[in-house]
């Protein structure tokens, strides 16, 4: 799954890289950007070592642990019918999942075992006082993924996503946000991940059910990550994303340029809102979207600034159209 373009990679990034990277809103490898963290070390040292150090860690408080049995192979999905999903969870300390996934890695044909996306300074304070991020404001709270084999469907985010592989093999595919009609997309209030997935299986897809997928497969990047290395992907790309190995661990951080309200929340609220009016009115509506909302051009530019009201607040002042 690659195409002619390249991801681009760093190297010995800084923070005046970093922030430049950021600005670029594009996705990146920051190669080695955590290979100093005293937990990849570990992990590089034996899984055993990381384990003991994560439960030396461990505050007791609950984490939400997934657990998939092993005909699912690890991809989190919906179950049959698409009434349920393909996993179960439960609220069990961290501790608690590491000594599971020991237990499973004796196995020939192990269930699949996630905890994602767990506040770090909540399940294991010690651990995020000891792996600073000084790039990032100290507001962004440092989240862990921990488990053996998984897979997740390719999603967006709303925020950017840095992620940084502690232990085991990672592997992002990533599409540009406007590939979304050619990743068949599933319901968008109802999935196995915050946000909506695509109902592709990338190990092997139906191109008859799913034809446009090919279009996507043309546009695909692919980063393949080791210990230390750190990816970053921008706001609504699209990534998905496969763990390989008995232990593997990752630790990213979401932010948003600005604070802004739930922009996916407004656009469900829009697309019902407009949804059943009649074609010439829902061509209407888009050229207004297109003019106020989408065009670089500001749209209140030709107006006093005083006199703006809420078109104050558009996007910054451009050239009169």
């Amino acid at each position: 799954m690659t195409s002619d373009q390249v991801l681009p990679e760093f190297q010995a990034v800084d923070g005046a890289a970093f922030q430049a990277i950021v600005a670029g809103e594009h996705p990146a490898i920051l190669r080695g950007f955590v290979r100093h963290w005293p937990a990849v070390r570990r992990a590089l040292a034996s899984p055993e070592d990381l384990c003991g150090y994560l439960m030396e860690c461990d505050s007791g408080a609950p984490v939400d642990a997934l657990l998939a049995g092993p005909q699912e192979q690890g991809r989190l999905f919906y179950s049959a019918g698409m009434k349920g999903f393909n996993f179960v969870r439960r609220k069990l300390p961290l501790s608690a999942v590491i000594e599971q996934l020991a237990r499973y890695s004796q196995f020939a044909d192990p269930p699949s075992v996630a905890v994602q996306s767990a506040l770090l300074d909540e399940c294991a304070p010690r651990f995020a006082r000891e792996h600073m991020l000084p790039f990032l404001d100290a507001a962004v709270r440092p989240r862990i993924w921990l488990g053996n084999t998984i897979t997740t469907p390719a999603h967006v985010d709303q925020s950017h996503n840095l992620a940084c592989v502690v232990a085991g093999r990672r592997r992002f595919t990533l599409f540009p946000p406007d590939q979304v009609g050619n990743l068949y997309i599933g319901p968008l209030d109802f999935a196995p991940t915050p946000t909506p997935i695509s109902m592709v299986d990338f190990a092997q897809p139906d191109h008859a059910r799913f034809p446009r997928f090919r279009q996507a497969l043309a546009h695909a990047l692919v980063a393949d990550l080791v210990p230390g290395d750190a990816l970053f992907i921008p706001t609504l790309w699209w990534h998905h994303v496969q763990s390989h190995g008995m232990l593997n661990m990752l630790v990213n951080y979401w932010w948003q340029a600005s604070a802004a309200v739930d922009v996916f929340d407004s656009m469900v609220a829009c697309m019902q809102a407009l949804g059943a009016l009649p074609p010439a009115q829902r061509r209407a509506w888009a050229a207004l979207f297109g003019h106020y909302v989408f065009d670089p051009a500001h749209p209140g530019a030709h107006i006093d600034p005083h006199a703006r009201g809420v078109l104050s607040g558009a996007r910054p002042s451009g050239p009169a159209p």
